[in-house]
């Protein structure tokens, strides 16, 4: 036992910590026999198909195969849509300036959020907020972007079987209106 506790460890140091979860889509994926889609990607799908979005620059850090088309070119899109989890990761208002910097380049924003990493640190309360915290979180983007917001969140036990490592599953549309203030 003293021989294990002696044996040297060599640390690897790596870029991105989070370098597996390009392929987590996958990697569940392997783990079913049958075919299947994920229920929040076919969301997605719907919600850009019934309002008619044809131009859509994806920010994402995860291989998730839309059926949809995508522009590389934000300039070009009529919606942007974020299923980024690192998006998720930085703070409240570093999220909140986000939004409003993507809304500037669109009018349109649909953001999914992982709850999980929103403030993380617990360095920024808002006691105002309700406190079941799927509600906070839509109240916390509404106040604090002065917009309305529609919330396609479902509540739900995360036990695994909703994939939020692959799109997190706090969803909302963020838009602007023709004189291009925020609804």
């Amino acid at each position: 036992m003293a021989e294990v506790l002696k044996k040297k460890i060599r640390v690897i140091e790596q870029q991105s910590l989070y370098k597996w979860h390009k392929t987590w889509d996958r990697l569940q994926r392997s783990l079913f026999t049958e075919q299947y889609e994920l229920y929040e990607k076919i969301k997605i799908e719907n919600f850009v198909r019934e309002h008619g979005f044809k131009k859509i620059f994806h920010i994402k850090d995860n291989y998730i195969n839309f059926n949809f088309d995508t522009v590389s070119d934000v300039d070009q899109a009529d919606l942007i849509l974020v299923t980024d989890q690192v998006f998720s990761r930085s703070t409240c208002s570093e999220i909140i300036k986000n939004i409003n910097e993507l809304l500037e380049k669109c009018p349109c924003v649909f953001v999914c959020l992982n709850r999980h990493y929103l403030n993380i640190t617990g360095t920024e309360t808002d006691e105002s907020l309700p406190d079941d915290y799927e509600q906070a979180i839509h109240a916390w983007l509404e106040k604090s972007l002065g917009v309305s917001v529609e919330n396609y969140s479902e509540k739900f036990i995360d036990d695994g079987k909703y994939f939020t490592w692959v799109i997190p599953d706090q969803k909302f549309y963020i838009r602007k209106n023709e004189d291009n203030k925020t609804l």
